[in-house]
């Protein structure tokens, strides 16, 4: 790679919630590049993708975005993507799978049927979240949101079991940031999400952790992956119609946490670079 920053640096670009300081705790390692690595050692099949985060009557438009454009780059490659989530994303997975649980939950027994029916060669999760130690879903306010908030976590648990798990997180509440509880609760004073991955990644932003993952499998694949700015901008029209908001503002904009638009950008064309 000829740029001076790595896609994991990229990834991590504009971190304000404490992300960067997760990876000083671990200078040597590429969370991201070592998550590919491994998943490329997989045979093709299918792969579960999980996403979906509720905010205020709507899903917010980290998570999905990523989701679907790692599900596309997997298809290219040979895999058969399902999407997972809940009610809040309807109809957000254009020509994709989607598998959408029930908010009540599911019994380890139904778990059990839809892991034998799909039998998925790993799981990844993208900004969803996840249980902390006493069991709530609480978001980056604090607020318990379990209500809204189908228990994927309990799914994802039950197949790390059988399959190797990977997850991409920003804030430590998200599923596999359980990897990093201690820090995340001492040092970013976050209830961290306790549920655990065998492959974490970390970044900004999930969404531009899932463009990490793509970048890497474009450069250990040498296919074109990595959507352009134009169809990464289309899908979220679409799905800003269906009611998708902005986390961090609450507003139904063309912004992913709070983050200037013109940032997606500058983030896929140094990834871009980066692989080159």
């Amino acid at each position: 790679m000829k740029n001076n920053k790595t896609v994991d640096e990229i990834i991590l670009n504009y971190s304000t919630r404490g992300m960067d300081l997760i990876q000083k705790e671990y200078p040597r390692t590429q969370f991201c590049r070592k998550a590919v690595e491994n998943f490329l050692e997989l045979d093709s099949g299918t792969v579960f993708l999980y996403t979906g985060f509720y905010v205020q009557g709507h899903a917010e438009t980290d998570g999905p975005v990523g989701t679907y454009f790692l599900a596309l780059a997997l298809e290219k490659l040979g895999y058969k993507p399902v999407i997972v989530s809940d009610r809040y994303c309807l109809e957000y997975f254009k020509d994709i799978t989607p598998l959408y649980m029930p908010l009540s939950g599911t019994r380890k027994k139904e778990n059990k049927k839809i892991l034998k029916e799909y039998n998925p060669i790993c799981h990844i999760s993208i900004e969803r979240l996840g249980r902390d130690d006493e069991g709530k879903y609480l978001n980056s306010k604090g607020i318990d949101i379990g209500e809204f908030t189908a228990p994927l976590d309990e799914l994802f648990m039950q197949a790390g079991k059988s399959a190797p798990t990977f997850a991409i997180g920003d804030g430590g509440n998200e599923i596999g940031m359980g990897n990093f509880r201690e820090f995340i609760k001492n040092t970013l004073h976050v209830s961290p999400c306790v549920v655990e991955c065998d492959y974490p990644i970390i970044a900004s932003v999930s969404n531009w952790g899932a463009y990490g993952f793509i970048a890497y499998l474009q450069f250990f694949t040498r296919k074109k992956l990595l959507p352009s700015i134009d169809e990464v901008e289309e899908y979220m029209e679409h799905i800003l119609s269906l009611g998708c908001i902005d986390g961090i503002t609450g507003k139904n904009e063309k912004s992913v946490d709070g983050k200037e638009w013109h940032s997606e950008e500058e983030i896929l064309l140094a990834l871009n670079r980066a692989i080159s």
